[in-house]
């Protein structure tokens, strides 16, 4: 990942970023925002990147910031989930999309085109940020193929990335 500019938000700049992830994510969002916080705004030949510590803690994906899972593990967010089994952990790790026969649940309240929380049965750990292909009216009668496209995963660039 080749960074092209780095610049650290002002209060003005955070005020507006908070503004627009409440938006999306609902007003638990803003318990993140402290004003002694420091965040910077990097671009790379990858994309845009809200940076903390170090780490990247949102990123932009299709014209919408989602929550890395470096944020996801300090801040709990209301996100639909789905969980996997022990089995599937590898494949998410290696970057695949998620198959239905290895999803234990799915929340009733996804939609298509949601974006989802991943995370595997037995520690509950978060592997992964992936959008739904399909409803939880679909996945109950779905016993194959691919039910999310995976956006980013534990040992992906945006996991490993430090600024």
């Amino acid at each position: 990942m080749q960074m092209k500019s780095k610049k650290t938000l002002n209060n003005k700049e955070k005020r507006l970023l908070q503004l627009s992830l409440v938006e999306l994510y609902g007003e638990g969002i803003s318990i993140c925002f402290q004003k002694s916080l420091i965040l910077e705004s990097i671009k790379t030949n990858e994309g845009t990147f809200i940076v903390k510590d170090k780490k990247i803690w949102w990123f932009l994906h299709n014209e919408t910031y989602l929550p890395s899972i470096h944020f996801l593990r300090e801040y709990e967010l209301k996100l639909p989930k789905i969980v996997v089994d022990v089995g599937a952990i590898r494949f998410i790790t290696n970057g695949a999309d998620v198959m239905a026969p290895g999803i234990v649940s799915f929340d009733e309240n996804i939609t298509k085109n949601n974006y989802v929380v991943i995370q595997e049965e037995k520690a509950n750990t978060i592997l992964g940020i992936g959008m739904s292909l399909i409803d939880s009216k679909e996945f109950d009668k779905t016993k194959k193929g691919k039910v999310v496209k995976l956006i980013h995963h534990l040992k992906d660039a945006i996991w490993s990335a430090k600024f």
